[in-house]
């Protein structure tokens, strides 16, 4: 048993040899470098620039040649050649069909920097899990560490037949379940290390990053308004709401100039070869019947989804100013269960703990009631790192709700 125990410490101390230690700078740095989901994103906005450029042709002319004879091949009379050259000329099309592929762009671009809010976000809140995990290995280590050395002591003292069998074997059973919760940590703490690796794009030694930095902040929330006027004015969902809406009136428009006159304007030559031989120029002009003009269907579709999109513009301020107030009232409760804590407290419980292991040595108490103070304070203990953490992440959703993107290196990540 001693030999697994030993194995298993060593081989920990090797995997934390081996491991890599981040920034949140460093990290946010390669994960907008390499995440593969953010770089095949990126293509669209590219999509959308070639979507303008292709916009802007112009009608294509058409060419047509055409050979002709007469029915008696023998006299060799009515035999022609025909060339023409015709386009068709639309009024204002070109013009709408530009401004359209240029709203859709401006739309592409919103959905991108509302994609990059949200993911900036969640990577950030991945590092903050990372952190998490880590000040929580920290505290299952502490206490598989001090229990194991509980019952290497009690073993000892069983030998010698200054404690019972009984109270031997739960030192050696309160020993094993301090390990099963450090191996829970460890696999926690591989896990949110992996994630990490996935969102920088490369998982080939991802279980061997170690986060930098604190859970602990200290911002003090501005009033409410402040955040409710940012929202408004940066919110990138807001802005795909004002370009919907700006891309349905350049649909609209665009089919306007489809449904105004076209002109067919045609120029050609037929050469005939006859006794004699004649040349016969031709020129014309069409003009197609707007007839299906008389429907009004499809100005009547425009319209709806016009106003469509104007009512989805106020129910996405409704929707900001609503994730605004959320945002704000989970930061302002987790601040103060964040501070429900102090290093006062847990100092106070950690002597308590201290007095309860001598009370238990020396044969003054058994040893349930030093275990129940052991698990009691490692209770508070990830309380409070739960609790840092919501604090965290509180920050970074009330962020998120205002539409700020997170700088490099800065809150709520303390290096």
């Amino acid at each position: 048993m001693k030999k697994t125990i030993s194995l298993f410490v060593a081989c920990i101390t090797v995997l934390t040899s081996l491991s890599q230690e981040i920034s949140y700078g460093e990290y946010m740095n390669r994960v907008m470098e390499g995440n593969i989901s953010l770089a095949a994103r990126k293509l669209d906005i590219e999509i959308a620039e070639a979507g303008v450029k292709a916009s802007k042709v112009h009608n294509d002319p058409t060419l047509a040649i055409t050979y002709s004879n007469s029915e008696d091949w023998s006299k060799k009379l009515g035999q022609g050649i025909e060339v023409e050259l015709s386009r068709s000329f639309t009024f204002g099309v070109r013009r709408s069909r530009i401004d359209v592929a240029d709203s859709e762009r401006k739309q592409t671009v919103a959905l991108f920097e509302e994609y990059m809010r949200n993911f900036r976000a969640d990577a950030t809140i991945a590092y903050l899990a990372h952190l998490r995990s880590s000040k929580l290995l920290q505290e299952a280590k502490a206490i598989y560490n001090e229990l194991s050395g509980v019952a290497h002591s009690d073993s000892i003292r069983f030998i010698k037949g200054e404690i019972s069998e009984s109270d031997w074997l739960e030192s050696r059973m309160a020993q094993g379940i301090a390990r099963n919760g450090m191996l829970d940590a460890e696999a926690l703490h591989a896990n949110t290390a992996i994630t990490l690796g996935y969102y920088m794009g490369n998982l080939e030694g991802a279980e061997l990053l170690r986060a930098q930095g604190t859970l602990e902040i200290s911002e003090k929330a501005a009033p409410i308004e402040q955040y409710t006027t940012a929202a408004l004015a940066h919110r990138a969902d807001l802005l795909v709401a004002l370009s919907n809406a700006e891309t349905a009136k350049a649909i609209q428009q665009f089919n306007r100039a489809t449904r105004r006159p076209e002109l067919d304007i045609k120029i050609g030559a037929t050469y005939n070869i006859a006794r004699p031989d004649f040349t016969t120029l031709m020129a014309g002009v069409a003009v197609p019947l707007k007839i299906s003009n008389f429907n009004k269907g499809a100005r009547i579709l425009d319209e709806i989804n016009v106003r469509q999109t104007e009512i989805a513009i106020e129910d996405a301020r409704l929707l900001v100013e609503a994730d605004v107030m959320q945002a704000y009232s989970n930061y302002g409760y987790a601040s103060m269960q964040a501070e429900t804590f102090s290093n006062k407290t847990l100092g106070d419980m950690r002597k308590v703990v201290e007095g309860k292991k001598r009370a238990y040595e020396l044969g003054e108490i058994s040893f349930i009631e030093y275990i129940v103070a052991e698990r009691n304070e490692s209770e508070m203990r990830r309380e409070y790192i739960d609790a840092l953490y919501n604090k965290a992440v509180a920050w970074v959703e009330l962020q998120r709700a205002t539409g700020f993107s997170l700088e490099f290196g800065t809150s709520p990540i303390t290096e």
